[in-house]
């Protein structure tokens, strides 16, 4: 079960950055606008910033498919949810009223609990990918008490 769950998750993480960065290339406006916003940046330097980001996120979705580098590519995709994640939450806090621009002009999605939500799953699957449920199981399993009666 917990290795069909992890191939699940693969799956859709990459999925989802693949999708995510193919659709910032065709429309990069959303994204360069929260750019514009955060950094204060100009425009032309927004659309070289997002076509990165883009291009890093197809890259990290399709490595993480074909297992190139799987400890580092799964240690690079969670720090990317991680940091979408605390991005949502500065958002949320700050109330943000513009839309992510996670998938391009496709992005709807506001700064809201369920862009938190949204983020926090996607934490947590690159959580259980990049590492083993048992070293969490070890965590939690307290080693027998010693009996010393003899």
């Amino acid at each position: 079960m917990e290795n069909s769950l992890k191939k699940y998750f693969t799956w859709i993480l990459s999925f989802i950055f693949v999708a995510a960065g193919t659709l910032k290339i065709f429309s990069p406006d959303n994204t360069g606008d929260i750019l514009i916003f955060i950094f204060e940046i100009d425009y032309q330097t927004s659309l070289l910033i997002v076509y990165s980001i883009a291009t890093i996120e197809i890259v990290l979705g399709i490595s993480l498919y074909i297992k190139f580098k799987e400890r580092l590519t799964k240690s690079l995709i969670l720090f990317s949810c991680t940091l979408f994640l605390v991005i949502a939450l500065i958002g949320y806090l700050d109330n943000w009223s513009l839309t992510c621009g996670c998938f391009g002009r496709f992005s709807f999605g506001r700064f809201d609990e369920l862009m938190i939500f949204r983020n926090l799953l996607l934490v947590l699957m690159a959580l259980s990918i990049r590492f083993e449920m048992r070293n969490f199981k070890n965590l939690v399993q307290k080693e027998p008490i010693a009996n010393n009666n003899k």
